[in-house]
């Protein structure tokens, strides 16, 4: 709803800026604000005007900040004539002393008070007033500043739904606790909390200021901060419009919450501000790593890294950002260590993506520094779309402080209802999604570092396997069928392919092949004629090897000629086959097909002895299954069958699980593609692999489609991967 009766806000908009590029052109007051207000957000950010796309790219980005500051300014303005209240800290840095975020006494210099301030401020609806909520000044925010600068600063607004969720997620009720929001954006959490302790409040409307100010919001945007005492006013205005008092002050400080670019003492009505909390909400910045300027890296290391132990890498990987893809994380785990009291709760909007891969590894360590965080409560919101924007999967992580990690968790997976999720609210959100309980529990029961899966997705990846697997190639006599380069000069080059030992698979591809002289095309078959007649160099290389060959022990090679093979038939010579190592507990899996070799050219590749398969002549089942085997239900699963990873991974083992065919599994075909997209991106990077972020997408989607499938969630969304 906008806050204005019958007015032309564009044409104000177009006033406005187009007067302030004037004066910026002027290298006056306001381009001397323009300086100050960039090495702020220089200091804080990075350089982050360096990658947007303008030819004045401060100068626009000013301009558009500088008019919502000029909004909100005409807010307050309304606000306070409406109530009779004057907010003594309107002007972020007030009670911090942080320069260059005032912007307040520049706007009657961009447009006089009658064409400016004034015009806006007789065309607000009194009657609006109470209703601008953080979501109405979110979306005027969105409407002005561009959608590139807001992604720079990494600025992402919470929804009202999913701060609600954040909020009943939390241990324990913040009635009556004391409540920080280190980086409060347009104050959305701030006034979710207000509402909660407004009913739960039977005292006077004075007493319920007084207790306000026990919800308390920082944040290193000036607009930020300005915007979010604006939504505290706003949610407080009965209250406030009821009062005898004609002043007072708001609980919103701009500041630098880790006190690294800064570490200021924080004044309110006139005395030190006490910095512990009971709880800690909040949605941290997404700020990609490599967007912060090595400066500040630089005092996260010194500071923080090492005591809170932020890095769970050592050598040159212990680069902070080298398991980070943002700094959301180590910015909560931060706040955690500064500001929550011992015991005390927390409840952040994180990626959902961090339940598993390196980007999570901090996370999942439950630890900050000597502290021990328990995990109370996840809602997983990945199957719906809170920040359209941003296009990542989502959740929200409860925890206890001080208390030791235990599993499995309580969790609810979100999914739509008839329609589109409603976020406007708790309520509204409740009423539009579907809820699904579940629990988490780490893929190794002894670590909690280790990925974090559904409980129900393990428990339904038993069952029955619908696919025939079969062993690898058998010969006992590797000094005669295992040939080097040189010995193709001898034989006729036909009867050999390329040849996979243990060391050759890994999941998603393979690292080589040998070469194996393979005789037979199914075991036991009597070619003995045909193969001196057709291929004689290689019939004599075999007759000049009989006696190895005929004292082989084993009696699977009795049948047929004395060359025979075992393990071999039309499976052997399927187009596809998904195949892994039977030896030891290497859950491994990749799709064989052929292979490029500079002598052979391309020929089917053939899985050796230590190796089991599944044959196919379709791609796609090919990769679907690869995809089901390699996704961590079934990781887990496999763990569990083999003893914790003490048994092989034999036929018995991998005929435990639920694999079905294609058409039973609603995801087949986007499984499928996944593998297809995972085997090209292993090649592409040629073995390092590991810390892939494209991979780890790829490999995250694929664990997210098949855990809900497992669970039960057949309509699951799934989303395309970023970039495609």
């Amino acid at each position: 709803m906008v806050p204005f009766r019958e007015f032309d806000i564009d044409a104000q908009r177009r006033a406005y800026c187009n007067a302030a590029r004037d004066r910026l052109a002027e290298d006056g007051p306001l381009a001397a604000a323009r300086d100050r207000w960039a090495s702020l957000v220089r200091t804080t950010h990075g350089d982050v005007f360096a990658d947007l796309d303008a030819d004045a790219p401060v100068d626009r980005a000013f301009v558009e900040t500088c008019y919502v500051d000029f909004l909100l300014d005409c807010l307050l303005d309304a606000f306070e004539g409406n109530t009779g209240v004057t907010i003594t800290n309107r002007e972020p840095g007030t009670d911090t002393g942080v320069n260059g975020g005032a912007l307040g006494d520049l706007h009657d210099r961009v447009l006089p008070p009658e064409r400016g301030r004034e015009r806006v401020v007789s065309a607000v609806d009194a009657e609006q007033l109470p209703r601008v909520t953080p979501a109405l000044l979110r979306d005027r925010y969105t409407d002005v500043v561009s959608r590139d600068v807001r992604l720079a600063l990494g600025e992402y607004y919470t929804p009202r739904g999913v701060a609600d969720l954040a909020l009943d997620a939390l241990p324990a009720s913040v009635a009556d606790a004391s409540v920080l929001d280190p980086g409060c954006g347009s104050g959305v959490f701030l006034t979710a909390t207000l509402d909660r302790k407004r009913s739960a409040w039977a005292g006077s409307p004075d007493g319920l200021l007084d207790a306000a100010a026990s919800v308390v919001g920082i944040d290193v945007n000036p607009v930020a901060v300005k915007s979010a005492t604006l939504a505290y006013c706003t949610a407080l205005f009965e209250e406030l419009d009821a009062t005898d008092r004609d002043r007072f002050a708001v609980p919103v400080f701009l500041t630098d919450a880790l006190g690294l670019t800064r570490d200021d003492e924080i004044e309110f009505r006139g005395e030190s501000l006490d910095t512990t909390f009971d709880a800690l909400v909040g949605n941290p910045p997404w700020i990609p790593w490599e967007r912060l300027s090595e400066r500040l890296k630089d005092r996260w290391r010194e500071r923080y890294v090492e005591p809170l132990d932020l890095q769970p890498h050592g050598g040159v990987a212990a680069r902070l950002g080298h398991s980070n893809d943002d700094v959301s994380v180590p910015f909560a785990w931060t706040c955690v260590h500064r500001y929550l009291r011992t015991g005390g709760t927390a409840a952040f909007v994180l990626k959902r993506d961090l339940m598993r891969g390196p980007a999570g590894a901090v996370l999942r360590r439950l630890r900050v520094g000597d502290r021990s965080l328990a995990l109370a409560d996840v809602q997983d919101l990945s199957a719906l779309d809170p920040f359209p924007a941003v296009g990542a999967n989502t959740a929200v992580y409860a925890l206890d402080a001080d208390a030791e990690p235990s599993f499995p968790v309580p969790a609810t997976v979100w999914t739509p209802g008839d329609g589109r999720a409603d976020f406007g609210s708790g309520a509204a959100f409740r009423e539009s999604a579907t809820a699904t309980a579940t629990e988490l529990v780490p893929l190794d029961p002894e670590d909690a570092t280790t990925p974090w899966l559904r409980a129900d997705a393990e428990r339904a990846a038993l069952g029955s396997c619908a696919h025939e697997i079969r062993h690898g190639l058998k010969d006992d006599a590797n000094d005669v069928f295992g040939l080097a380069r040189d010995d193709l000069a001898q034989i006729e080059p036909d009867l050999v392919y390329p040849y996979l030992k243990s060391r050759h698979v890994r999941k998603w591809g393979l690292t080589g092949h040998d070469l194996r002289l393979i005789p037979q095309t199914q075991a036991g078959e009597d070619n003995e004629a045909w193969l001196r007649e057709e291929y004689p160099e290689t019939y004599d290389y075999l007759r000049a090897n009989r006696e190895a060959l005929t004292d082989r022990s084993s009696s699977w090679l009795d049948r047929g000629p004395f060359y025979s093979v075992f393990g071999l038939g039309e499976y052997t010579w399927a187009d596809y086959k998904v195949a892994w190592c039977r030896l030891g507990f290497k859950p491994h899996f990749t799709v064989v097909s052929t292979r490029e070799d500079p002598d052979l050219g391309a020929k089917q590749a053939i899985p050796g002895d230590h190796y089991m398969f599944v044959a196919t002549d379709d791609r796609r089942e090919a990769h679907y299954l690869c995809a089901l085997l390699n996704a961590a239900p079934y990781q887990r699963t496999l763990r569990d069958l083999s003893s914790n990873g003490k048994a092989s991974l034999s036929k018995s083992v991998v005929s435990e699980l639920a694999l079905p065919l294609p058409a039973d599994c609603p995801h087949a075909d986007r499984l499928a593609d996944l593998s297809a997209e995972a085997h090209d991106r292993v090649a592409a990077v040629d073995g390092s692999s590991d810390a892939d972020p494209e991979l780890s997408a790829i490999e995250t989607e694929i664990d997210r489609l098949v855990e809900a499938w497992l669970a039960g969630d057949g309509d699951v969304a799934s989303p395309e991967l970023p970039g495609e």
